[in-house]
């Protein structure tokens, strides 16, 4: 038979598991959003586009231009139309974004609190304010009938 040193040992896990917001989870826990993750890109994606058209439109009017400079302010309203159109749609990308990294900490503090409470109850349980079956006891008259709650 070993002594009991008191210390428990508790195996190493970092880097093994998957962390979300510094909290280490399973990958059981992991909900990937693959549908948010694609429209971000296609945001991205589109918003490039748009932006090259705009120069192109002004890179072809610039190398063939029409006699007068006809047609200037027509380039320039529609140039700035298209910038804005793809900075709008590169915003939207990181709002998706943004919804992604806030779900997966949201995720984090979800197992976080569960954890935190499973914890509470059993040292709960350990103490004997609380039996097995969730019923709490009353220490003073050794009861373990449900204390009513009283609303104010």
């Amino acid at each position: 038979m070993e002594a009991n040193t008191g210390q428990q040992e508790s195996p190493k896990r970092s880097g093994k598991r998957p962390t979300l917001s510094g909290v280490e989870v399973r990958s059981d826990d992991l909900s990937p959003m693959p549908g948010l993750n694609f429209v971000s890109t296609v945001f991205r994606v589109s918003a490039v586009v748009i932006l090259s058209l705009a120069a192109w439109q002004v890179l072809d009017w610039w190398s063939d231009r029409p006699p007068g400079d006809v047609g200037l302010s027509v380039l320039v309203a529609d140039s700035i139309r298209l910038i804005v159109v793809s900075a709008l749609l590169w915003a939207a990308s990181n709002l998706a974004s943004i919804l992604i990294r806030s779900h997966y900490d949201l995720r984090a503090s979800r197992i976080l609190l569960s954890r935190q409470t499973y914890v509470l109850r059993q040292m709960a349980i350990q103490s004997g304010a609380v039996s097995e079956d969730g019923k709490v006891s009353d220490r003073r008259s050794g009861s373990t009938d449900e204390i009513p709650i009283e609303e104010g």
